[in-house]
């Protein structure tokens, strides 16, 4: 057989001429645009987004409804939407299977059995006239039941849904607040465990407002920045400065920048977002910078100087606005949390009160069994006061008791250490309260406001925390840093607080 007559066959079709068709009358393509409310409408609807908070007399769902009013009830049929309804019609809606076969929908009970050349048992619940995939269904459930994960509630709690079915500020679940007696924590990676460079003093611990980032600074003039994490803890940024130790160091600016003072006649600002630092002189008058503190606004901050000298700063400028003076050597310095008032202690047990706005002195008390003073602490609530002196007690008192009266009684007193307090701290939610002294191995406690107790298992048995000599709890309370005298920084993660 020749090549040719082994060849398939293949059938052609012929080719339908296309018509001729008038240009004119062609119909002219248009883009497929989304719909787009006009200016009018998108005003509207960003001042109900946005401005919404300050209406007091309507509610975000009424609000919503007096703009659009001419929306239709329910979704529109080809919007891909289902409505949702109230939890009352939902829980009285039937359950819809989440899908369906449609072969499954025109079998009968008679038509199957019959195929399978079967007869229907007598007594039974179903007819030949049934669908048979209801006979099926019955029969698994009277064998096997429902299964467990069938038997969930239709309603399920989730935040993620109530964030994405409304436009405005969804109540937060109550927070469930801190136990006594114990406390649950654990001992991660040292915060400087990739450098261990600052020190050996580590005489500045402090955690940026917004980001997880830690800045630790020591004697040696070194300043870093690490990721506060608890697993790696990586080393971001590290500067150096020639003969400078770093006595104390502060975030200002929410963050932006770091002021780093020293026994020396300048300060350094340390611009975090250009990583690098810039030197200023101290104006006449100010010697140097081993004691300060930012005001919350950074708008100031505060000089603990000589003969009860406390210079007021400009945090822009860097100069001198003006000189405060109280009774005694300034040991401490702190602000209240609205900023407009500054406390001083002394080293005659005394503590004074200013009013920035009036740059005088409001009031002034004595802490009762004091004799040196060396710390001060404010609750982020303004509720409490926190004073520590040098022979290890630490007075708590309530900040309307302490702005009124000249010789206050602490709430409580504090007496589990016995030399000088070098450390003390409030967290964010106002729970706790820790209080660290430098002249005893691991002296350092955590104090639970509410009870009026120290942790008893804190710090942990044999522990080898040293000398600390300084601590700080990060903005949410997860991680507490304790700085030591041999250059370690130790971080610890409390469970019961969830953020960094």
């Amino acid at each position: 057989m020749p090549k040719s007559a082994r060849k398939r066959k293949h059938s052609t079709t012929s080719e339908v001429p296309m018509e001729s068709e008038d240009l004119d009358s062609r119909p002219t393509k248009e883009k497929i645009r989304p719909n787009r409310p006009d200016s009018d409408d998108r005003t509207k609807f960003q001042n109900l987004l946005f401005d919404y908070a300050s209406r007091n007399t309507l509610t975000t769902s009424e609000a919503f409804l007096e703009h659009f009013d001419d929306i239709p009830e329910g979704p529109t049929p080809d919007s891909g939407v289902e409505s949702i309804g109230s939890a009352e019609s939902d829980s009285m809606s039937p359950r819809r299977p989440a899908w369906s076969d449609e072969d499954d929908l025109g079998i009968d009970v008679g038509e199957a059995l019959n195929s399978q050349r079967r007869k229907l048992p007598l007594g039974g619940i179903n007819e030949r006239s049934n669908n048979y995939s209801v006979l099926l269904k019955n029969k698994f459930q009277s064998i096997v039941g429902t299964p467990n994960w069938a038997k969930i509630k239709r309603k399920i709690e989730d935040s993620n849904d109530e964030i994405l079915t409304t436009v405005g500020f969804t109540s937060k679940a109550p927070r469930m607040s801190l136990p006594a007696g114990s406390l649950e924590f654990k001992k991660v990676k040292d915060l400087n465990s990739q450098s261990y460079n600052e020190g050996p003093f580590i005489n500045a611990i402090e955690f940026h407002p917004t980001s997880s980032v830690g800045l630790v600074a020591g004697n040696k003039g070194v300043a870093t920045l690490f990721a506060c994490d608890g697993n790696k803890n990586s080393k971001l940024h590290s500067i150096a400065f020639e003969h400078f130790p770093i006595l104390c160091a502060k975030f200002i600016k929410n963050g932006d920048e770091a002021i780093l003072g020293s026994r020396q006649g300048h300060i350094f600002i340390y611009d975090l977002m250009a990583a690098k630092a810039l030197r200023y002189n101290l104006p006449p008058g100010v010697t140097q910078c081993k004691n300060f503190v930012p005001s919350p606004n950074s708008q100031f901050f505060a000089v603990a100087g000589k003969w009860g000298e406390v210079h007021l700063m400009s945090g822009i400028s860097k100069e001198k606005i003006a000189t405060l003076k109280q009774d005694g050597e300034v040991t401490a310095l702190k602000y209240n949390a609205n900023g407009d008032l500054l406390f001083g202690h002394s080293d005659n047990g005394e503590v004074t009160i200013w009013d920035i706005n009036m740059r005088r002195v409001r009031h002034k008390f004595m802490d009762e069994g004091c004799l040196h003073g060396s710390a001060l602490a404010i609750s982020s609530s303004d509720q409490f006061l926190a004073c520590g002196s040098a022979q290890g007690v630490v007075n708590l008192y309530g900040m309307e008791d302490a702005l009124k009266n000249k010789l206050p009684k602490p709430r409580k007193t504090i007496m589990n250490l016995t030399t000088s307090i070098k450390g003390l701290e409030f967290n964010c939610t106002s729970e706790l309260l820790g209080l660290a002294a430098a002249d005893i191995k691991n002296s350092v406690k955590l104090f639970h406001i509410a009870s009026g107790t120290v942790f008893s298992n804190f710090p942990p048995f044999q522990s080898k925390l040293g000398l600390v000599n300084c601590i700080n709890f990060t903005p949410g309370s997860g991680f507490f840093a304790l700085g030591n005298q041999k250059s370690v920084v130790s971080l610890f993660r409390f469970k019961h607080y969830k953020n960094y």
